[in-house]
């Protein structure tokens, strides 16, 4: 990973010349840049949260409760942040989360592409979402060395369930990360004051458009009709009677680790077992706000409302 000490010595010296950074320097000031340079319905779905975002709130407060206390006088002159995880070595105990819709934030509808570089030049492992605007298979080459994952919203179908998990694991990600509390669309204010949800507009179902599964259901390809396409994936999009048994389903014997990702308790009846190939996790998901982001058709570029950014 680079020394961001070394960077931020940079900026104090480039600060000698009147050179400030481009980039803000606090989250709370990268979220307002954000916001104003994203559109309505962009900022919505990426900032909004299911009910009254009353998890999401209690999840930065949890957070805001944790302190770091440091180990004084410890000879930290080397200081090593690795972690050793389903046998492979991470530089930290950091991953890129799936983010919502990020592939369309880019002006250029690649924003799932620009965070593997990312994760690459960084060596911080990505967690590469089923909604992507690029298939998975280009944004897994964008990853070089750096380990990917692939976060599974397992769909109705088991077929096109495995079909992604085989493509995952033929493009190289190292775990596949089975989202659990996003078995339907969560009640989403902001998006329903607005009426806009982008994937019913055809966005960030690349994965889906892509599938030789998925595509021999559809009359026609989804490059001739998106509206077609957009409403199998609707039909096809979660799965509500899904149960621990029926993980076994999205892929026979896999070779990489499978993880469950939002399992908030610990309790759960028929919970994830503790063999060595399942992990779980419980991420900040906001009870029901969905990750998202995926590879539009032409089509469905031409006739979008959803711009990038303000102009």
């Amino acid at each position: 990973m680079p020394n961001y000490g070394d960077w931020q010595l940079s900026i104090y010296f480039n600060g000698l010349d009147g050179v400030r950074p481009e980039l803000p320097m606090s989250f709370a000031d990268l979220e307002r840049r954000a916001e104003a340079e994203m559109t309505e319905q962009l900022w919505s779905y990426v900032a909004g949260g299911a009910g009254d975002e009353r998890t999401q709130r209690a999840n930065v407060a949890a957070f805001d409760r944790w302190g770091l206390v440091p180990r004084v006088l410890a000879g930290a002159a080397e200081r090593d942040l690795h972690v050793d995880l389903f046998g492979t070595r991470l530089p930290t105990p950091l991953l890129l989360a799936p983010v919502g819709v990020i592939g369309i934030i880019d002006p250029d509808g690649h924003g799932d592409v620009l965070t593997a570089r990312a994760a690459a030049s960084s060596g911080v492992p990505m967690v590469a979402s089923t909604l992507m605007e690029d298939p998975l298979e280009v944004v897994a080459a964008e990853l070089g060395e750096t380990p990917g994952w692939f976060q599974l919203y397992p769909p109705k179908d088991r077929e096109l369930c495995e079909s992604f998990v085989r493509r995952a694991e033929a493009a190289g990600y190292s775990a596949i990360v089975v989202t659990l509390d996003t078995l339907t669309l969560g009640w989403r204010p902001r998006d329903l004051t607005i009426a806009s949800f982008p994937q019913l507009q055809g966005l960030c179902l690349a994965n889906y458009f892509s599938d030789p599964v998925f595509r021999a259901q559809l009359a026609v390809p989804p490059e001739e009709d998106v509206s077609a396409a957009t409403g199998l994936w609707a039909m096809s999009f979660g799965n509500p009677g899904l149960g621990w048994d029926d993980l076994g389903g999205c892929g026979p014997s896999p070779p990489c680790p499978c993880c469950s990702r939002a399992c908030a308790t610990p309790t759960t009846p028929g919970g994830p077992s503790t063999s060595a190939s399942t992990a779980s996790t419980a991420p900040p998901t906001a009870a029901g706000r969905p990750t998202a982001a995926c590879r539009r058709s032409s089509a469905s570029r031409a006739s979008s409302t959803w711009p990038a950014t303000r102009r």
